[in-house]
């Protein structure tokens, strides 16, 4: 491994458009380099045929042989971009999402890695030869893909990927990958504020004494409520455990999949949409963006909400019928809170700016936006593109 290394750092570096044509015989040798040293480190047998000393049963062995492959993977794909100076396009957010991290903070991890970042802005600044591109929230469509036809990897930023169209990158064999996961617990949070929140009233309570008076407002327990959450993935397990510490009074889940983890802390799969929002005082909302969960929140499904009741949506706007929602809203029917719109950043003359007092909490999708979450996300993007060059890629959307 040593030599490897020392062999990559004192090399003298060919030209560029040798380093870049050498680029997929690179891949492959890392790849099955790698390959090797993985199935050596799960058996436990070394590159010389002799069995390594370790205890006769070892059960974390298979985990300890993944972490292994996976820094493996990112080694070998670290080396494989100082070999072929591999260029990153980063494109920029624009009035979605956030950047990577500070330009600075950027340029040292990528680099750190072999690689080089480049960050656009526009459609037109991407260089015709790019081979992997990043998006941070820009759309990357049919218009974009057609602008770089050696296009190979999408490293998409987050954990949805509704401004990808994947279709068109599956028919151009460009692999899409994500970053899962990396928000969990910060949405989960926030959800739960945004309810605690509401039920205490805290906005008003704030308003109240900042204009010097000095009066309570109708306070509300959340033992006492029965709540539903709709999408239990790693979110909604997540504020299953979170609300279970709060001795709800039930929680109730609907799920395209249903993992055992959520019967196991005590929830109750419902039948139906319907029965859920029937049923619930408090209602989560915590499914991706798809062609089946676009406008899944319906009316007709708002119109099963108890007066008093809470719709909280920490997954996208589009999930969610706004229209409808200022209906109600204005109608007092119910509260909601919204972490998410369909059009971010929310327009000046949008409805939902102007319904009645109390009714409606937002905040700008801050759900993954904690300190931690964003370091993940940068750290895991990183990995992405490093286990990609090494042939091994992670996270795919595209398979």
């Amino acid at each position: 491994r040593l030599q490897y290394e020392t062999r990559v750092h004192s090399e003298p570096r060919a030209p560029a458009s040798d380093r870049r044509t050498a680029m997929d015989s690179t891949q492959a040798r890392a790849s099955r380099r790698l390959l090797r040293l993985t199935a050596t480190v799960a058996c436990g047998w070394d590159d010389s045929g002799s069995e390594l000393t370790r205890p006769a049963e070892s059960p974390d062995r298979g985990l300890r042989a993944g972490a292994v492959a996976a820094s493996i993977a990112e080694q070998e794909g670290a080396a494989i971009g100082r070999l072929t100076a591999m260029r990153v396009v980063l494109f920029d957010v624009g009035k979605r999402g956030v950047p990577l991290g500070s330009e600075g903070e950027v340029q040292r991890v990528f680099a750190r890695h072999g690689l080089e970042p480049i960050v656009v802005r526009a459609v037109d600044e991407i260089p015709e030869d790019t081979q992997i591109l990043a998006t941070m929230g820009a759309q990357i469509d049919i218009g974009v893909l057609a602008r770089v036809p050696k296009l190979k990897l999408v490293a998409v930023a987050f954990t949805g990927t509704d401004h990808v169209d994947i279709s068109a990158c599956k028919s151009r064999r460009i692999a899409v990958v994500h970053v899962p996961s990396y928000s969990t617990d910060a949405t989960a949070e926030l959800a739960i504020g945004l309810v605690l929140e509401h039920l205490r009233k805290l906005p008003l309570c704030h308003q109240i004494i900042s204009e010097g008076s000095w009066a309570c407002p109708q306070q509300e327990d959340l033992r006492s409520k029965a709540v539903g959450i709709v999408g239990v993935g790693k979110i909604g397990l997540r504020l299953t455990e979170i609300f279970r510490t709060f001795k709800v009074r039930s929680i109730v889940g609907y799920s395209i999949t249903q993992p055992e983890e959520f019967g196991a802390m005590g929830g109750i799969w419902a039948d139906s949409l319907a029965e859920l929002f029937f049923d619930a005082d408090i209602v989560c909302v915590c499914v991706p963006l798809n062609m089946s969960t676009e406008g899944l929140v319906s009316d007709r499904l708002m119109n099963l909400l108890r007066p008093g009741s809470l719709l909280v949506n920490v997954s996208r706007g589009n999930v969610v019928d706004e229209v409808a929602l200022v209906k109600h809203l204005n109608q007092r029917r119910f509260r909601a809170a919204l972490d998410v719109f369909s059009i971010e950043p929310l327009p000046g003359d949008s409805p939902l700016r102007s319904v009645p007092p109390g009714t409606l909490l937002m905040t700008p999708h801050i759900g993954y936006q904690s300190e931690a979450s964003l370091a993940k996300r940068l750290e895991v993007t990183v990995k992405n593109i490093l286990a990609y060059l090494a042939g091994q890629p992670i996270n795919l959307v595209t398979a």
